[in-house]
């Protein structure tokens, strides 16, 4: 039976490891579903900005990025022989949170393994910024792997992993 692995991708380097650990962790038959989730940074700060900054021009560019993102993956993704989809999901549209709608779309999809970079912040930057990786890890009801890109911090991954596995 054929595994459904769901991917969130935000372009940057880390989860373009992410989308290679995909690969080489997908079966033949499975199934992966890259996702990016479009956020809307502005959101709050509209009237702030507004007078500065074009915002919606801000946006259409990170929309733009968000499906070449989307297509690359795709296009990697089937030629290594893997079945593959995208979708974008607009947080204008669904609310909440990049983590909630990473969770949400992953039980919508019925996926049976979540995979997805995650930065390492520490210290002020993540108290500053949070962790969608360490939120998605909170709130999913299904396995997550947990990418990153030095080595240094594998070590990192494999506990995320373990911890997970002991959640239940």
């Amino acid at each position: 039976m054929p595994h459904r692995i769901l991917l969130a991708m935000d372009g940057s380097e880390t989860s373009w490891q992410a989308l290679r650990e995909a690969i080489r962790f997908a079966m033949p038959d499975d199934i992966v579903r890259t996702i990016s989730v479009i956020d809307d940074p502005f959101a709050h700060y509209q009237s702030a900005f507004a007078s500065h900054i074009d915002l919606e021009a801000v946006r259409e560019g990170l929309i733009a990025e968000t499906q070449l993102t989307l297509a690359d993956a795709y296009k990697k993704l089937h030629e290594e022989g893997l079945q593959a989809d995208t979708r974008s999901i607009d947080l204008r549209a669904w609310g909440g949170t990049i983590a909630d709608a990473i969770v949400r779309e992953a039980e919508r999809w019925h996926a049976d393994l979540l995979i997805l970079g995650t930065h390492g912040r520490r210290g002020i930057r993540r108290l500053m910024i949070g962790s969608v990786a360490e939120q998605v890890l909170r709130q999913a009801h299904r396995p997550v792997m947990l990418v990153t890109c030095s080595s240094a911090a594998s070590s990192q991954s494999a506990s995320a992993m373990s911890a997970e596995s002991t959640k239940g």
